[in-house]
Parts: structure tokens; sequence; C-alpha cells
């Protein structure tokens, strides 16, 4: 009786080679499922990092696209004016300025958060830094306002936002019915907006080569 009940002791234990075996595929089925994971959270990561681009992206387009359907100008006041300049020749007014840029007096009404605001009139504009940031100037005023803009309007811009590589602008002159790549209200096209103003934001991805380039057409209401 004795025996037997040893003899069943030792056959209810696992030998050496069973435990490897075990050991094995038990790595084998814990490594499938980190391989799986691992993909499913790589895939996830870009799924979020692309929308978050592309967000980002179409929130700033947003923003450019509501200031200029604002722009203004004034015959009277030869400091109310719109200027577009190309990558080229830049006005010197940005620090570590890398695109074309934009500036000029928008309508947007600064009354509506600031019962102080002297005019609905504001400055207005647009560039990106060398650090891919893109930046939104914008500076109303409580007294009587100089719509001169300046190298002082650098500080009066904001990050709209990050990981942008291009901005490009091009201005549809409705007298030639052309393009053009600059547009001076107190110059070359004196008295006159643009009838519509092109805008182009190439996006990159971070910690990836990829870039998603926005274009939209802006159409500046006649005034």
């Amino acid at each position: 009786m004795e025996g037997i009940l040893t003899a069943n002791y030792k056959r209810k234990g696992l030998t050496l080679i069973e435990i490897l075996v075990v050991s094995v595929i038990f790595a084998i089925l814990a490594t499938s499922l980190f391989v799986v994971f691992n993909a499913v959270l790589y895939s996830w990561r870009r799924t979020q990092a692309h929308l978050e681009i592309h967000q980002n992206a179409r929130m700033a387009l947003d923003m450019v696209t509501g200031d200029l359907t604002a722009a203004y100008l004034n015959s009277a006041d030869a400091t109310v004016r719109f200027r577009g300049y190309d990558s080229g020749a830049k006005s010197g007014w940005m620090t570590n300025s890398a695109d074309d840029e934009l500036f000029f007096v928008a309508a947007l009404n600064p009354r509506l958060n600031d019962a102080n605001a002297f005019t609905e009139l504001c400055k207005a504009g647009y560039f990106r830094d060398t650090s891919n940031n893109l930046y939104r100037v914008y500076l109303y005023f409580t007294a009587f306002p100089n719509f001169n803009f300046s190298a002082a309007d650098y500080g009066n811009r904001h990050k709209i936002a990050s990981n942008i590589t291009q901005l490009q602008l091009r201005y549809w002159d409705a007298t030639t019915a052309a393009f053009v790549n600059t547009w001076d209200s107190g110059g070359a096209q004196a008295g006159r907006l643009p009838s519509m103003v092109e805008v182009t934001i190439s996006a990159k991805e971070p910690n990836s080569p990829k870039t998603q380039t926005f274009v939209t057409n802006v159409y500046i209401p006649w005034r």
C-alpha cells in the first residue's frame, strides 16, 4: 500500500523536461502577446499624432480665416494697411521668421472681452519661426490706436500651433486676375485688399518624417 501511494505521488510531479516545455510555451505566448500589444499601441500613437496634427492645423486655419474675413482698410488713415511679405523679402519685424508673413488691421471687436477697448479695430498678423512654431500677432487698444507695425509687435505674438514646417501665402489680385506673392495696400496695390488669400501650412508629425499639407482659400468681403 505504501509503495502504491509513493508511486502515485511521484507521478503527480513534473519532470524537468515538462517544466522546460511549459516555460517555453509560456514564453512564446507572452512574447506573442507583447508583440501584438506593442503593434496596437504603436498604431494608436500614430493615429493620435496624426489626428492631433490635423486638429491643430485646422484650428490654426480657422483662426487665420476668421481674422482675414475681418480685414479692414481706411483710405483716410495711411497707418491702416494690409501687408503681405514673401519669405525672400521679409518685414524684419519678427525675430527668427522663417517663411511668408502677413500683417493687417481687422475689425475683431475686442470690446466683447474688454469694455475698455478704444475701438473694434486691432492689429493682426501671422508668421512662422525657425523652431516650427506658428504665431498670431494680436493687439487691441485701450487708448487712441497706432496701427503702424514694427519690431515692437514681436512682443504681441501668441503661439497657436507647433510642428509647422511651412507657411505660404498668396494673394488674388482682382485687377490682374492673378495670384501675387506679396501685397501692399499702401504701395503696389494702393487702397485695395486682396479678393482672396490662399493659405498653405505644412505640419510634421512628432517623431516621424511625414508631413501633412493643408490649403484653404479665404475670401475677403468687399468693404
